[in-house]
């Protein structure tokens, strides 16, 4: 009987955002999290297990819609796990947002705060979307009712937590029509393909994962990653592939003759146009590559960039740690007399050294190591840091916490919770946090971006 009542259904109203966009409510003294649960609404839960101390719940039914309730424009909401707040508008989003980067890195008092920043537009924002093949979907309450099957040729997101299933997507509200054109292209061709989808359980197929990215310039690129081919029908089917979408500058083909899911793999051919394209960024021009990294809301990134040059202030030497290609050195440029980069990705080096060329910027120097080895000989007056998911690593964390020569700190911080753990090793050695900056650079989503100041 007490098994049967921990299943049952219950209402819970969702007071905040919590951890990867999950909506946070209190149901018998304990903190429930659930997937598309927008603060303010109240919502019939499952109980879903556990992850880590918080109680996990699956939507059924919403009761109540939350305050500034807006339709979702996802065909597949619910079922892919990208946009988990499209049941708000964007400026309830960006209001609980910021509220969430407040709750991780407070206590502020003292701490000067900026209103959440971003840019007008809610969907069609992402200049890159990296789409799985497959051989199962995922199927919605009423499909799984009707009883659909679960096999065929899919191409599209993976549903949350299933690696194995895929959310079949006719197009993405987060891309431009023109990516959207080349998606329906794409599954146009698979579904007459002599060739398999990639099955993740059995390691066997063809088709594995197709990348699409653009720029604000207009230009498009595909990047399509395969197993091993076998025999002349992959060249065709791949050029087939090319030919199915429209508006392309390039497409690429990668080889993955691994088994994991991923789209990684040795470049086999340019299969049409070019391999690059080129990105504006305010005055700068950046070459992509289909693999480069690159801020996936181009316009946001000004929002952002803007964010960490009101806090680097201006100095004599800047030292950016964990630089990338060079996107918040080159904007920095200006500002300073000199600008030392590190990044431990030698071909990211590269592409700073080149970006740095092709835009006539002088004074720029790039570095090629780990962060926790190169920096540790470098001096600057004005640091910047803008470290992976993860955060600083802990000897740079600890050499930052000492350094003696810089006045000013500015950490660009994607994932809040890394930096409210680095805070306290830099705050141990001295450093104070003096303002702080919310940027939203992906609505739709629970993700946020933080940037803040720390001085001696």
């Amino acid at each position: 009987m007490s098994r049967r009542r921990k299943t049952e259904p219950f209402v819970l109203r969702i007071d905040r955002l919590g951890r990867k966009g999950l909506g946070i409510g209190v149901h018998e003294g304990r903190e429930v999290g659930v997937r598309f649960a927008p603060p303010g609404a109240v919502l019939e839960v499952r109980p879903a297990g556990r992850r880590r101390k918080l109680q996990l719940g699956k939507r059924l039914r919403l009761i109540s819609a939350p305050q500034g309730a807006v339709a979702p424009r996802c065909a597949v909401f619910t079922l892919c796990g990208g946009c988990g707040l499209q049941e708000l508008d964007l400026a309830r989003q960006r209001h609980h947002k910021q509220a969430r980067v407040h709750e991780l890195l407070a206590p502020l008092e003292g701490v000067c705060l900026h209103e959440v920043r971003g840019v007008d537009e809610a969907y069609g924002y992402r200049n890159k979307i990296e789409l799985s093949y497959g051989v199962r979907c995922f199927l919605s309450p009423a499909d799984h009712e009707a009883g659909a099957s679960i096999a065929g040729r899919f191409l599209g997101f993976h549903a949350p937590e299933r690696f194995d299933r895929i959310v079949d997507t006719a197009r993405c509200e987060l891309v431009s029509e023109g990516l959207n054109a080349a998606l329906a292209g794409a599954r146009s061709q698979l579904a007459g393909s002599s060739l398999e989808p990639w099955d993740v359980r059995a390691h066997t197929g063809f088709w594995r994962h197709l990348v699409l990215r653009e720029t604000t310039t207009g230009e498009r690129l595909a990047a399509v990653y395969t197993s091993e081919p076998a025999g002349p029908a992959a060249e065709r089917e791949v050029r087939a592939l090319a030919e199915a979408m429209p508006g392309l500058t390039g497409v690429v083909w990668h080889v993955n003759p691994g088994t994991s899911d991923a789209a990684v793999g040795a470049r086999r051919a340019v299969v049409t146009g070019r391999p690059w394209i080129e990105e504006r960024l305010g005055p700068l021009t950046f070459r992509l590559s289909p693999t480069s990294f690159f801020q996936t809301n181009t316009r946001a990134a000004e929002v952002l960039y803007d964010c960490v040059a009101e806090a680097a202030g201006t100095g004599t030497r800047l030292l950016d740690l964990y630089c990338g290609t060079g996107t918040i050195s080159l904007w920095l440029a200006p500002r300073f007399g000199e600008v030392v980069g590190v990044e431990l990705n030698p071909e990211a080096v590269a592409d700073a050294r080149e970006n740095a060329a092709r835009n006539g910027v002088q004074g720029l120097r790039f570095e090629a190591g780990g962060v926790e080895e190169v920096a540790l000989a470098l001096e600057a007056d004005t640091v910047v840091v803008d470290p992976p998911r993860a955060g600083l690593h802990p000897r740079a964390a600890r050499w930052l916490s000492e350094l003696g020569t810089a006045r000013r700190l500015v950490y660009v911080a994607c994932q809040p919770a890394s930096l409210a753990r680095d805070r306290v090793v830099l705050e141990a050695g001295g450093w104070k946090l003096t303002e702080l900056w919310t940027v939203d650079l992906f609505p739709q989503t629970g993700h946020s971006e933080a940037v803040v100041r720390f001085e001696r």
